[in-house]
């Protein structure tokens, strides 16, 4: 009995050592979209600049602070429960129509805030904040970006 104990955690600790091992493998990223993880204090200050650029009032500011806000946990949960599974999501295709339908949903709270010139000012940042992505993505290839027919698809 005490064998199957000492083997059950020996198991158990080599299985949270590897996904450790995984994680640190993984390391910080490069901003290219692989491993770069925005914070909280990132939100703040896209916000900060969304509002001015928008001209944003306080009432509007603070809403939209919370929305995105919002946006960033509900984001968080979902890239928890991909890691939780053990990785990148197997169906690639549901993640992005997952994380499209919460994009979706918040830009529809952004034109319950805004005024109309607003929202559409936030829509041309939006595209253009992506066009700058996906720039920075085509310029600085994940490693093993060549073997990957998928990565050169159109997003939008």
């Amino acid at each position: 009995m005490k064998r199957v104990v000492n083997f059950r955690m020996i198991g158990l600790a080599l299985l949270v050592s590897l996904f450790a091992l995984n994680i640190t493998a993984q390391g910080p990223g490069d901003g290219t979209g692989r491993g770069f993880q925005m914070t909280e204090e990132d939100i703040i200050e896209r916000v900060e600049n969304t509002a001015e650029i928008l001209k944003l009032t306080d009432e509007q500011h603070k809403k939209v602070l919370a929305v995105e806000m919002d946006f960033y946990n509900k984001r968080q949960i979902e890239r928890q429960k991909m890691m939780s599974a053990g990785g990148p999501p197997t169906d690639r295709e549901a993640m992005r129509e997952k994380m499209m339908k919460m994009r979706d949903e918040r830009n529809a709270q952004y034109e319950e805030v805004l005024t109309k010139d607003q929202y559409e000012k936030f829509t041309v940042i939006q595209e253009q904040r992506r066009s700058e992505m996906r720039q920075q993505r085509q310029q600085n290839p994940p490693e093993g970006a060549e073997e990957r027919p998928d990565r050169g698809r159109s997003r939008n």
